[in-house]
């Protein structure tokens, strides 16, 4: 992991954590440390200062581990490597610039304790104060990259949320209500597939929130916004129903991938055999913004340069601009740090994609008897591709 911390020469990031607070520290330093233990990283060195208590846990570190006894040892500690780093003039913490609660994780009273005891011994050495700078885009680098066992995983988590979503539209009966088919869908998710134990899953999750997972809107309700819980409102002829939806999986070796997709339906009235044209343009609208997006998913683009082109195929279909961004990162987590596919102006949209990555889109028309199609997209110099079946067609409820 060091050779690809995005770092300048002379500069270096600075991890805190106790009780396994920070995240970040957990997953690219060590994930067994309990007493507050510092990461100094540079673009050679690593270092880790841990408390005695904790040695035998982290010592495999990689690089040199250092042993502290008391607040006063772990300053000193903390000290000696700067100096040995030849005191480097920027120093990367784990605070957001950006606002992001994802990755604004240090606290601002561990913030003032490793900023003033830096700031004072650089003082007392007679070197120029240091900048102290966000870790945002090096935590956003570092999520964003997937290797090619993590893309395998994440396909396998797409196509399972997918599964059960096309198992859910085929047990779908009209007069169901958002709630009932909400519970169609999680008794669908508890029977698991044999698959797992070959692939070393040993536990499976949904994604967000029980009662928000799906989201299950159907007719009248998909003028309401996208994280809207599911309600007695029945499904009826004539009404379109849309999911979002996503899993995650946890594997042996403790990593863990996560699935976000939205997918669209529509029921027959008796005398239909397919949907009017009205649903129908609803759909071939987004299925165009989609792919849209998809085939220009290339590393040189910016979040909002993808949201951009989608937007404006639905705006440009006369339908409402919708009020969430295009798309997000997907990785652990359904909503995962780093590149926004937002419109311009957003803090993250400027980011570029990064290859390899993976990110939704999901434009939505959020007009009474509308939709939305969500596919998660990697990211490759050719573009787009879809780590599921991408929809095509209207789920059709007879």
């Amino acid at each position: 992991m060091n050779n690809s911390i995005p770092l300048k020469e002379n500069s270096v990031w600075i991890m805190y954590s106790a009780e396994g607070g920070d995240p970040y520290f957990k997953k690219f330093v060590s994930g067994k440390t309990v007493v507050p233990a510092v990461a100094i990283l540079s673009r050679g060195e690593k270092y880790l200062i841990l408390h005695d208590l904790d040695y035998e846990n982290a010592k495999d570190f990689d690089g040199e581990v250092l042993i502290y006894s008391d607040e006063n040892s772990l300053v000193n500690n903390i000290c000696m490597v700067l100096k040995k780093l030849n005191y480097p003039p920027d120093i990367f913490l784990n605070y957001s610039d950006k606002r992001d609660f994802q990755t604004d994780v240090i606290g601002y009273g561990t913030y003032r304790f490793l900023h003033d005891n830096i700031l004072n011994y650089y003082n007392y050495s007679g070197i120029s104060v240091p900048s102290f700078n966000s870790a945002d885009e090096i935590i956003y680098f570092l999520m964003d990259s997937k290797t090619d066992e993590d893309i395998k995983f994440m396909k396998i988590v797409a196509k399972r949320a997918l599964d059960i979503l096309n198992a859910a539209f085929n047990n779908i009966k009209i007069g169901m209500t958002e709630k009932q088919i909400l519970n169609l869908v999680h008794n669908i998710f508890m029977k698991k597939p044999m698959y797992f134990k070959k692939h070393g899953i040993i536990k499976e999750e949904l994604s967000w929130e029980k009662e928000l997972c799906p989201v299950v809107l159907v007719g009248k309700n998909l003028v309401k916004g996208g994280h809207s819980c599911a309600s007695n409102t029945p499904l009826r002829r004539g009404d379109t129903i849309y999911f979002d939806f996503g899993v995650t999986i946890h594997l042996k070796n403790g990593k863990k991938y996560s699935s976000d997709i939205q997918r669209m339906g529509y029921a027959l009235k008796l005398n239909e055999k397919k949907a009017p044209e009205k649903v129908q343009k609803v759909f071939d609208t987004l299925v165009k913004a989609v792919n849209n997006g998809i085939k220009n998913m290339t590393p040189d683009k910016k979040g909002s340069d993808i949201d951009k082109l989608v937007r404006s195929i639905i705006v440009g279909e006369g339908y409402p601009d919708y009020n969430h961004a295009t798309g997000h990162p997907v990785g652990e987590t359904a909503h995962s740090p780093g590149t926004s596919l937002s419109p311009a102006g957003h803090k993250r949209s400027s980011l570029l994609l990064r290859e390899n990555g993976v990110y939704t889109i999901e434009p939505r028309i959020q007009i009474e008897n509308g939709g939305s199609i969500e596919e998660m997209v990697r990211v490759t110099k050719n573009g787009g591709e879809p780590l599921c079946t991408p929809q095509k067609a209207l789920y059709l409820i007879k």
